[in-house]
């Protein structure tokens, strides 16, 4: 038996909530490991360690890299599940670009520039998951 199996004979009334929980654990982690990874390159190629690079790198691109990692893995971990629709990644987009938004309204914003890693994921998310999917005439309505 291996977890795919087992994954996917879960219910969907668990699955969701579990690929919220699993997703913002990836991302948060990826957020941080980016985030270092940003902040060690800014200091090795301008020779000094700043501050504000510090800043730049986990304040603005660290909530841009959960962003697009949130997207991503939300997608790929309901698409295991079940054929997924547009649906999933704009879930998962607007929840990250939401929290994102309330998390950085307390530092006076972080502007547009930095949903772009997110936006880009959940527009390749929603191209490749239409792509797989066929729908019948039939039942338009239920697309």
């Amino acid at each position: 038996m291996n977890i795919q199996g087992v994954y996917r004979r879960m219910s969907a009334y668990l699955v969701v909530p579990l690929a919220l929980v699993v997703s913002a654990i990836v991302a948060l982690a990826l957020a941080v490991l980016g985030a270092g990874a940003v902040d060690f390159l800014l200091d090795e190629f301008r020779g000094r360690a700043d501050l504000g690079d510090s800043f730049l790198a986990f304040f603005y691109a660290g909530p841009a890299i959960a962003i697009l990692c949130f997207v991503a893995c939300f997608s790929i971990l309901i698409n295991w599940h079940h054929a997924a629709s547009w649906r999933a990644p704009t879930l998962a987009f607007a929840l990250g670009a939401t929290s994102l938004w309330v998390w950085a309204h307390e530092f006076g914003g972080i502007g547009f520039v930095w949903y772009l890693p997110g936006i880009v994921a959940w527009l390749l998310s929603c191209w490749l998951l239409h792509r797989k999917s066929s729908s019948s005439f039939h039942h338009v309505l239920q697309a």
